[in-house]
């Protein structure tokens, strides 16, 4: 969950700017505190704060060719300086960022204990540091101390190491790691994305690998074997690598305007690019899509395509909750996995229990060089640029046009299901305008008064209403819960008394009826009816008109609760882009 960066220069002799900036653009899996150390001659200087990585102020010049930084998610200890990375040896010969979670670390810690050990953190990351200075008293080298003391770890864990000796290791084991190859610079981080403005050159760790660095050689290893490994690097074709707010107050306002680019973004494949996937899913018996989070929702909503216009057998499946369909995967079924970063853990525990019963693996991430897209049969990408802030928008919505494609391509509707989504792309230019985040906002400051609001959809809206209050809930930390309109009369009409707000999803499709219905039956019980929909309604008390798209309504219709979720965060004085307890990528279990 945390972000990792290291960089080595064979020119530059202030590092800090540079590993300050690749953690800015790190900072969505964590912003909790951050630090950056660097190596001066023999002595390793540290920097370590809780402030905003975006703050102004005066910074340490670092006089140094080689550092390494990192920006936390908290796990274990609470967030304040002293907790923050990376974490100094006793003898300050070496420090050690970490991204994961140390699960035997209590047994670990009570072992390091026995012998001597002092700890003045509340970090399971302290450990790893003890345990590399135990081993360094029976280790004939600090190398062969490291891979001892990191073979002891259980869970994902991924650390980098800089020494008072000028060298970098990196181990990687769950957790992502990647090396970014520039003109005369190294980089060693969490994701490509962090280092994509100065190369596009990068080699991709896998689990049990090893990376050391001494300012003129580059070397990756097998951690068991200690065999030298010949990696190609890749290059990384990125569509966009800017990372501002342009102009806007917040990335998510941002991102949720970007939407209209995203649509088309996400789907610019060409039939010839599609066609493998379309014939493994044509051959599969049993199509499963899958995602943690908005990705389950946007999992949801693929599967609704494939099988409403598809015509294919699937079921959705959240990623946590997989163990039970171990021996339904099977040589004949089919994978889609959906996710940003391509890095959750959750998801890629389920893809690895899936492949190892024969499925087919089908994967759409946002980041190059992810570690499921690396270990997918077959991999797309949604293109649609850095989503920086933590809640999700634009990658979403990429998901559900990306997936209304495959649908309609396997109906051998490809060329209509292209301007379906040019044309969706034309309303929703037209639809996010000024005008629209007024109304929006002043709804929001209604909605504050409530504890609770429930959300109602059905049929191409259900899963539309469960990532609808998943937004409301990220940003403005109130209770928003969502409903099949057709659970409304089997108990939820219960927690309806009078000025409860209600949302209801209503498109221009066999479902009107049912969704009126529901609106009425809400509306009789006191209930204040919030209608979203292309037409007006004498049973709303509120009305936000969504553009019609058809098929393509769902996109249209979460639009309404991302800007409710962004305007009752801001409201309330919290920052949207950074929702308390919240990082983006879940690289834990």
């Amino acid at each position: 969950m945390c972000g990792i960066f290291g960089y080595v220069s064979g020119s530059k002799t202030d590092v800090f700017p540079v590993i300050h900036n690749g953690l800015k653009r790190l900072e969505y899996r964590g912003y909790d505190s951050w630090g950056i150390s660097w190596a001066e001659g023999l002595t390793i200087k540290s920097f370590k704060t809780t402030r905003d990585l975006n703050a102004t102020g005066k910074f340490p010049i670092s006089k140094a060719k080689m550092g390494i930084g990192h920006t936390r998610w908290a796990t274990h200890g609470g967030v304040t300086k002293n907790n923050a990375h990376p974490h100094s040896s006793t003898d300050k010969s070496f420090v050690l960022a970490q991204n994961g979670i140390v699960e035997n670390f209590l047994p670990l810690k009570d072992f390091l204990k026995s012998r001597g050990y002092r700890f003045t953190t509340q970090t399971d990351t302290e450990i790893i540091v003890k345990l590399i200075e135990y081993h360094q008293k029976r280790a004939k080298t600090f190398e062969q101390a490291v891979i001892s003391a990191f073979k002891k770890l259980r869970g994902r864990n991924t650390v980098i190491i800089l020494t008072n000796k000028n060298t970098i290791i990196a181990i990687k084991n769950g957790s992502p790691l990647t090396i970014g190859l520039g003109d005369n610079e190294w980089f060693f981080s969490s994701d490509t994305l962090s280092f994509s403005d100065r190369t596009r050159r990068a080699l991709v760790l896998e689990d049990g690998q090893m990376t050391s660095f001494d300012g003129e050689n580059l070397k990756v290893k097998d951690l068991f074997t200690r065999k030298v490994i010949h990696s190609t690097p890749v290059r990384l074709n990125y569509v966009h690598n800017k990372i501002d707010k342009d102009g806007f107050n917040h990335y998510m306002l941002k991102e949720i305007v970007e939407q209209k680019n995203a649509l088309l973004e996400a789907t610019s494949y060409s039939q010839a690019d599609l066609k493998p996937a379309l014939r493994v899913l044509q051959k599969s018996q049993q199509v499963f899509t899958l995602g943690a989070g908005t990705a389950s929702f946007a999992a949801g909503q693929v599967a609704y395509f494939l099988r409403k216009i598809g015509g294919v057998n699937t079921i959705e499946l959240k990623s946590y909750e997989v163990d039970s369909y171990a021996h339904v995967f099977n040589t004949k079924s089919t994978v889609v996995a959906l996710s940003q970063s391509g890095e959750t853990a959750d998801s890629l525990e389920a893809l690895a229990l899936a492949k190892k019963n024969g499925a087919k693996i089908i994967s759409l991430v946002n980041m190059m060089g992810s570690t499921m897209s690396r270990e997918s049969d077959l991999a797309y990408y949604l293109r649609v640029g850095p989503e920086i802030c933590v809640v999700s928008t634009k990658a979403f919505t990429g998901k559900l046009a990306w997936g209304y494609l495959i649908a309609n391509s396997l109906a051998g509707k490809y060329t209509s299901a292209k301007k379906d989504l040019g044309a969706a792309a034309s309303m929703l230019t037209a639809y996010l305008n000024p005008r629209l985040f007024l109304e929006i906002e002043h709804l929001s400051k209604k909605l504050l008064k409530n504890e609770h609001i429930f959300i109602l959809g059905r049929g191409q809206n259900y899963y539309i209403a469960q990532e609808g209050a998943l937004k409301i809930k990220e940003t403005s930390y109130k209770h928003a819960e969502a409903f099949s309109a057709g659970e409304l009369k089997h108990g939820v009409i219960a927690l309806i008394e009078e000025g409860t707000p209600v949302v209801c999803l209503v498109s221009e499709d066999k479902e009107k009826n049912n969704m009126l219905n529901a609106a009425s039956q809400v509306k009789a019980r006191g209930g204040f009816v919030i209608g979203v929909a292309k037409k007006e309604n004498i049973l709303f008390d509120e009305f936000i008109k969504t553009p019609d798209l058809g098929e393509l309504d769902g996109i249209a219709n979460v639009i309404p609760f991302q800007l409710m979720g962004y305007y009752m965060g801001k409201l309330q004085g919290f920052n949207p882009d950074k929702p308390r307890n919240l990082a983006k990528s879940v690289t834990v279990m």
